[in-house]
């Protein structure tokens, strides 16, 4: 897991992933509201302190995204908590209203309504129904229970509604497998056009948050997303070639996305499935 700085800004974190005002402005209706529509600065799960103890279990969803969702209380220490994030969840309950508001909303049981989401932030242990309490319940969930394999249905619900109302993203994202037009482009025996992997591997049409902050942990020195590895030899000449100027890892996974599923080996030019499932999923 990369070590990310522990508090990122709202309009630097905005910038890092992507999010602009347009898109904060969109996310409220255009309400023009600067108090709704800036991002607060927030404290990333990998970063709290208890992390590493708190989500040693392989295969959780906190331990394998937690450079992605948004600490429940704050940046911590072995004694006391600190409610650094208190303002963020407000700002994410507010987008959640919003969405319980409209009745053509498609929320999972576990956020479906004001019973399951009673209020923004609590920092009580005995509090469940907080937003922030909501999502870290969701974060120690198996990875298993957002791996979705027919949609729509309450995992993959779940996982749309993880990555719009607890991440950095602030909203999901969608696979080759929900993008119809996009598979068909990849032909027979390819990665982007396997039932399997296309259930896993993120759709290059849209996702311009996740593609955004995929290309920085790419060129980034450190963290297991860092293009400079031998071991992958057909991204990493892609890092080689354009470490400069920083051409977009999105490129690179539908040039993938367009190659045999059934390579072993990684090569200059064909990928094997551990390295597009390593840079293409999330």
């Amino acid at each position: 897991m990369p070590s990310p700085a522990a508090v990122v800004g709202g309009a630097l974190g905005a910038g890092a992933i992507g999010v602009g005002s347009a898109y904060l402005a969109g996310a409220f209706g255009g309400s023009g509201s600067l108090e709704v529509e800036i991002e607060p600065t927030k404290v990333l799960l990998s970063a709290d302190s208890k992390f590493n103890t708190d989500y040693s279990t392989n295969n959780l969803i906190g331990k394998d995204y937690g450079n992605y969702l948004v600490a429940p209380v704050g940046s911590t220490t072995t004694e006391t908590a600190e409610t650094n994030n208190k303002a963020w969840w407000d700002w994410s309950y507010k987008r959640w209203k919003r969405d319980f508001a409209n009745p053509n909303s498609n929320l999972s049981e576990e956020f479906k309504d004001a019973s399951k989401v009673g209020s923004a932030f609590s920092d009580a242990s005995s509090s469940s129904a907080a937003l922030n309490k909501v999502c870290e319940a969701v974060y120690k969930k198996a990875k298993t229970e957002i791996t979705s394999e027919d949609t729509p249905n309450n995992k993959a619900k779940l996982r749309n509604d993880l990555f719009k109302y607890c991440s950095i993203f602030g909203e999901s994202f969608k696979t080759i497998s929900e993008v119809e037009e996009e598979k068909s482009n990849y032909g027979s025996g390819n990665f982007g056009s396997d039932n399997t992997h296309s259930k896993t591997l993120i759709a290059v049409t849209g996702n311009d948050k996740f593609w955004a902050k995929r290309n920085e942990e790419f060129y980034s020195s450190t963290g297991n997303k860092k293009g400079d590895d031998s071991a992958s030899k057909f991204f990493k000449k892609f890092y080689d070639e354009n470490k400069t100027k920083k051409k977009n890892i999105r490129e690179r996974c539908k040039e993938a996305y367009k190659k045999p599923s059934s390579t072993a080996a990684s090569a200059d030019e064909s990928p094997n499935l551990g390295e597009v499932t390593k840079f293409c999923a999330i």
